[in-house]
């Protein structure tokens, strides 16, 4: 027999001796194969082919022919298009004036075709006023009534809409509105092209139904046109069917004709590449390789991070077995077995050990997945291809196991090779010498991998330079563990007794305690560096955040001037919000529209002199640190419409200043203008002034409409206050003599506390009942959510702190034995076992805790200056005049470097017996 074939052999028995621990060890290598497994599995699984969306997109028609209204090329997929362009770089004038018919496309098609009812691709939302408030829903208005559009979507209840005031909603939305088949509900169409809000229409649910493509989303179905407003081109589709599919040559026509076509048997076979002008006039249109390389690289690298977590954890229990067969070890040296054959015998442990947490894994993570497939789909709210298994992608993920255990067994042979025979056979520990050629390459490896970190982060910010120095120094970190083990046993001194028996023992057993401390090194570094990337983003956010209202302020938008809302309205409803929130001054601000889209209107703007207009030709980073210059970054609360220069009284002023300001409400109510920018002045000093141009309304119908300017001097009140969103407030008559017409925009409210939540909704029901289609708004400040990662992430790091000290310490407690026996035998007391169980899992944890933060900060740092560079090569950015935050997170840290250890080591110390069992010497 094969010296391979009898240590496998050996492996075998010796693993179905030892149940207990074979398992243990056969569930570490079998986790990450099942997690690879089961995440390989719901991968394939969601995937969608190109086929099944064909399908869920037309059902059994032959294409989806979109209206683009222009002469358009495009790949066969149809997933890419671009305009047709003349040598000159021109795009042909429209081919149509309006969109395009049934009728019409049917003209362009074979004999035999046909040509299914409109519909529309980017329906847009639809609100529903319920009794409980007002929700949105997405609408679809295909015909759920054709045969051929079964395909589609899946009937839940009910039957599809018959006519106008007929709707069925999906069952999201359903559960939503706690509304089904019977009931009726007020639905509020889309706008329309003017912009005016429709009254509501009260429509019949008549069945449930869900979108295949999108079977969690909320969505009302209902006839063609009837809640859609007129589509634009690029807005509308036809399902066709054509004899003999819908191939090239007719897509090409189609191309010609302003269609961009979808077709079934393109997806099945499509044309050469030769063939379609696409791709000679714009390339593949697809992502680039070295941006595809980069990922892959980065998560080939996370990937070899977590395979040498499992192997860290699995090594102890390698160790663990080739310790309690030190003896046997000893008599197969006795007996002539050379280090080679030894060192086999405990790499087949690895080899059998593996293979079986290969196949376990493999088999448990497809069983897993297979069962949390519907809720995988439910969780992620996406629709799925259809359970499906690669076997050769399996097949890989299992081999993983075997060399994963493999991995873990080297460290064990090379000591079980290496041992003496008669240290063996006698049972004594040998001299432990400190080792010095791993530790000193483990060093070259952190100092290089540094130099990485810090160059790729400084240099560009080259992402997978950086990870790459990660991993190098994470490395070289856990080769300098042992010694860094052996270094805390001269720590021991001012110990309590406990504490001194397991730092030294820790120093001296290195082969067992070093994989431990360098598992939990190494999953408390990668937490650590992500938490500290999280929370330094947090502070980046919260430090520059800004917002057009003060915390506790609330808003109403008329959407954007487009609801028509009067200031009779506006002024009712001020009344109405203002009663059910804690108001302490509202105000209606009054902006100009942005127009019917036929007529532009007249739109006032502030004109600066040339000293305090924003330079030309200036960065992103520039403009954000000149003054004179609107880069601005802060999150829109409520819009101003197409003027900046605003009106209302001086309840206006007082509720955007914070304050009651006498002089610039006089200014103001002697048809002045309050300016909140000195660099708006047109003239300072004691009797300051402000220019104000007014275009003239002029027909958007004609190519580039701009109509004249007059331009008009005003007093004004200085109020320091810079704000980018208003240039000056003026009185709703002041500009009236020059055709600007003011219509109310939003209500602004000044509360005495924060509101509540019910409060809000209140609030968000009145303003929908006037036909507001915006949702009625609070500022409650930068809202953090980091609490949940950073808790996710402790939890990781505690798990893997208390599995690799668990295994740690029950090593210890099995070599130290010998050690319990003697304390006993000179009256220590039974606890002493406990608190020794405790020490010992608290300095394996602490330990590990401690060298993977110290070391867990530098890839954090080298990552978020990564970040800062990618943002300071575009010198257009505006986050370039952020300054970047470094922010530790101190409660996370102070968890992992106190809270974790000791839970670590009241855990070792609850569940280890007190009785020391005494036994026979050897020797």
């Amino acid at each position: 027999m094969s010296s391979w074939g009898l240590a496998l052999r050996v492996a075998r028995r010796e693993a179905w001796r030892n149940k207990k621990r074979s398992a243990l060890v056969v569930a570490m290598l079998a986790l990450p194969v099942a997690g690879a497994s089961a995440a390989d599995t719901l991968w394939r699984s969601s995937q969608i082919t190109a086929e099944q969306k064909a399908v869920w997109q037309m059902g059994s028609y032959d294409a989806l022919v979109t209206d683009v209204g222009i002469a358009t090329y495009q790949s066969p997929d149809g997933n890419n298009s671009a305009p047709v362009e003349d040598a000159s770089g021109n795009t042909p004038p429209p081919l149509r004036t309006g969109p395009a018919s049934v009728a019409g496309l049917a003209a362009l098609l074979p004999a035999g075709s046909q040509v299914g009812q409109r519909e529309s691709l980017y329906g847009g939302q639809v609100q529903i006023v319920n009794d409980q408030g007002r929700a949105w829903g997405q609408l679809n208005d295909a015909d759920l009534a054709d045969p051929k559009l079964a395909g589609t979507v899946d009937r839940v209840a009910g039957a599809a809409p018959a006519s106008a005031d007929e709707i069925a909603l999906s069952s999201s939305l359903s559960g939503k509105l706690h509304k089904g088949v019977g009931d009726t509900l007020p639905i509020r169409p889309s706008e329309d092209n003017a912009g005016t809000m429709p009254q509501p229409k009260t429509m019949r649910v008549t069945g449930i139904y869900d979108s295949k493509q999108n079977p969690y989303d909320d969505i009302v179905f209902a006839q063609p046109g009837v809640l859609a407003a007129q589509q634009s081109s690029g807005q509308t589709a036809f399902p066709i069917t054509v004899p003999g599919g819908v191939g090239w040559d007719l897509t090409k026509r189609l191309n010609a004709q302003g269609f961009l076509v979808e077709s079934k048997l393109l997806l099945a076979d499509p044309p050469p590449r030769s063939q379609v002008p696409y791709y000679t006039a714009y390339g593949n249109g697809g992502l680039g390789t070295s941006s595809r390389a980069s990922t892959l690289a980065v998560a080939a690298i996370a990937l070899s991070i977590v395979l040498l977590e499992v192997v860290l954890l699995a090594g102890p229990a390698f160790a663990v077995s080739a310790r309690r067969r030190r003896r046997d070890f000893g008599l197969l040296g006795a007996a002539g077995a050379d280090s080679r054959r030894l060192r086999r015998i405990v790499l087949a442990d690895g080899v059998v050990l593996g293979a079986a947490g290969g196949v376990i894994g493999a088999v448990a993570g497809i069983a897993g997945a297979a069962a949390v497939l519907p809720w995988f789909g439910h969780y992620s709210q996406q629709a799925l291809g259809g359970f499906r298994l690669k076997p050769l992608e399996l097949l890989a993920a299992a081999a993983v196991g075997v060399l994963t255990g493999l991995a873990a067994a080297v460290a064990p042979a090379i000591a079980t090779s290496r041992q003496d025979v008669m240290v063996a056979l006698t049972g004594r520990r040998g001299q432990s010498a400190t080792p010095w050629k791993l530790p000193l390459i483990g060093l070259g490896g952190v100092i290089v991998g540094t130099g990485l970190i810090l160059f790729g982060a400084w240099h560009g910010g080259n992402a997978v330079v950086v990870v790459s120095g990660v991993f190098l120094a994470e490395l070289g970190l856990v080769a300098c563990t042992p010694v860094l083990v052996a270094w805390s046993g001269k720590l021991a001194r001012g110990l309590p007794l406990t504490g001194r028996l397991a730092l030294r023992d820790g120093a001296r057993n290195r082969g067992r305690t070093a994989p431990a401390v360098a598992a939990i090194m190494a999953a408390v570094a990668g937490a650590t560096t992500v938490a500290m990337v999280i929370n330094s983003d947090d502070a980046q956010q919260r430090r520059y955040y800004t917002s057009q209202l003060r915390t506790g302020q609330a808003v109403a938008s008329f959407d954007y001037g487009a609801s028509r809302v009067s200031t009779d309205s506006a002024n009712r409803l001020l009344t109405q919000v203002s009663a059910v929130l804690p108001t302490k001054q509202g105000a209606v601000l009054q902006g100009v529209g942005f127009g019917d889209g036929q007529t532009q209107p007249a739109t006032p703007s502030v004109v600066r002199t040339p000293q305090n207009m924003c330079p030309a030709n200036l960065n992103g980073a520039a403009m954000a640190k000149d003054p004179r210059c609107d880069a601005h970054g802060g999150a829109e609360q409520f819009e101003t419409g197409a003027t900046r220069v605003v009106a209302g009284g001086p309840e206006l002023l007082r509720v955007l200043l914070g304050r009651t300001d006498p002089a610039a409400e006089a200014t103001l109510a002697a048809g002045g203008a309050v300016v909140f920018d000195k660099y708006n002045l047109a003239a300072d000093g004691p009797k300051p002034t402000v220019e104000i141009g007014v275009e003239a309304s002029c027909d958007e119908q004609q190519q580039g409409c701009t109509g004249p300017t007059t331009n008009t001097t005003l007093p004004a009140a200085f109020v320091n206050s810079p704000r980018w969103d208003v240039e000056a407030v003026v009185s709703p008559g002041t500009l009236s003599k020059f055709g600007v017409n003011y219509t109310p925009m939003d209500l602004l409210f000044d509360t005495t506390r924060m509101p509540t939540s019910q409060e809000e909704q209140h609030a968000d029901n009145l303003v929908g009942a006037a036909g507001i289609q915006q949702r009625f708004y609070v500022e409650r400040g930068y809202q953090s959510q980091t609490w949940v990662g950073l808790l996710a992430l402790a939890a990781v790091a505690g798990a893997v702190m208390l599995g690799a000290a668990a295994v740690a310490t029950g090593l210890a407690i099995t070599d130290a034995q010998a050690d319990l026996e003697t304390l006993a035998a000179i009256g220590a007391r039974p606890r002493v076992r406990r608190l020794l169980a405790g020490s010992q899992a608290a300095v394996t944890a602490g330990l590990g805790a401690v060298l993977g933060v110290a070391f867990g900060l530098l890839p954090a740092i080298g990552i978020i200056e990564a970040g800062a560079q990618q943002i300071a090569a575009n010198p257009t950015n505006l986050l370039n005049a952020q300054q970047t935050q470094f922010a530790p997170p101190w409660l996370y840290l102070g968890a992992v470097v106190v809270a974790l250890p000791v839970l670590a080591a009241l855990g070792a110390a609850g569940f280890t017996r007190s009785r020391i069992e005494m036994r026979r010497r050897r020797g």
